[in-house]
């Protein structure tokens, strides 16, 4: 009923006189397959638009207009706080906005064990331009380190924290000073990123090269311990055009982000590591990479911290979330 009261007008384009009694008796006077054919064009002009009404209002969606384009530096000063979306079982928060030339992503952790584990085994965000959940376009940062052996070795040699350091206390007090040490030696590896399913640009890149579809990635601690993952990337490098208009506006795109559990140490129980069935994601060398998830904000207006006693339980968490906008527009 709604939409043939807005689509009145249509009997005005018509040019069909007003619905009154002389009109009335006119039409019963008429012979029946002409009032058929009278009426017939209408229907179908109504059934046209409030079908094409109904499909295009199931199509749109809400996005975010990015006025100010976004300094990609791995801080989070240029993003809202708290980030508008969070996972609370893969521990992260994150934020999606975009102009007429770029796609902006951003997502923080500030779990520790969650941080470890997106520095040591990568991260993948998928993009679907469509808004379905098609894992073809990706970028993979950091790419997942391939050592272990010597990175174990490392921590070993490494001196051990004495109790006589400030908040040293608890066994799980020295558990958290140890992650930040690790932490802070897995930020200072990451030097390198792929992508996958671009236009022009699916290779394995050096965070010092620049990448011919002009994407950029950055990953940093920022002043509240919170990790930060940032890529700007150009529409130009995988939607239908080089650049957002008008119409365009509330078009579905979709993303995944996705991050890769470590294998549990023999003992523990629980199951983690690599996700059942699949490559392991982010290895990187020309898009080969499958994906993984980052960790969520904390200080920021997020409870990162896991509710059981062991902290390094979010280490060995495969997660995936997926999550659909509307590109945004603002003349």
């Amino acid at each position: 009923m709604n939409c043939l009261i807005r689509n009145n007008a249509a009997f005005n384009f018509l040019n069909f006189p007003d619905f009154n009694l002389s009109y009335y008796l006119y039409l019963i006077m008429m012979p029946q397959h002409l009032r058929l054919l009278s009426v017939f064009p209408v229907l179908i002009f109504i059934f046209i638009s409030c079908n094409t009404t109904k499909h295009s209002k199931s199509k749109r969606l809400p996005g975010t207009w990015q006025a100010t384009p976004i300094v990609i530096d791995g801080k989070n000063t240029d993003w809202p706080a708290p980030y508008p979306f969070y996972d609370d079982k893969a521990m992260l928060g994150y934020s999606v906005s975009n102009d007429k030339e770029n796609l902006y992503i951003t997502v923080e952790t500030g779990d520790l064990a969650t941080q470890l584990k997106i520095l040591r085994n990568g991260l993948t965000v998928w993009i679907d331009r469509k808004g379905g959940k098609d894992e073809q376009v990706a970028i993979n940062f950091p790419i997942p380190t391939d050592q272990p052996k010597n990175r174990q070795g490392n921590e070993k040699n490494k001196p051990p924290r004495t109790n006589s350091q400030p908040g040293q206390g608890s066994g799980q007090d020295r558990q958290r000073l140890e992650l930040e040490d690790k932490v802070r030696a897995a930020l200072g590896e990451v030097k390198d990123y792929s992508l996958q399913g671009f236009k022009a640009c699916n290779f394995e890149f050096s965070l010092l090269e620049k990448d011919t579809c002009g994407i950029i990635v950055r990953i940093d601690m920022d002043k509240d311990n919170e990790l930060v993952w940032e890529a700007v990337i150009p529409f130009k490098s995988f939607y239908f055009k080089t650049g957002i208009t008008r119409v365009d506006k509330g078009k579905p795109l979709s993303i995944c982000i996705e991050t890769t559990g470590s294998e549990k140490p023999a003992g523990q129980q629980g199951g983690g590591g690599n996700r059942s069935g699949g490559m392991r994601p982010s290895m990187g060398y020309g898009g080969m990479g499958m994906g993984m998830h980052m960790g969520g904000g904390g200080r920021r207006g997020y409870n990162d911290h896991p509710a059981q006693n062991n902290i390094m339980e979010p280490l060995y968490k495969s997660t995936k979330t997926w999550k659909k906008f509307g590109i945004g527009w603002q003349e």
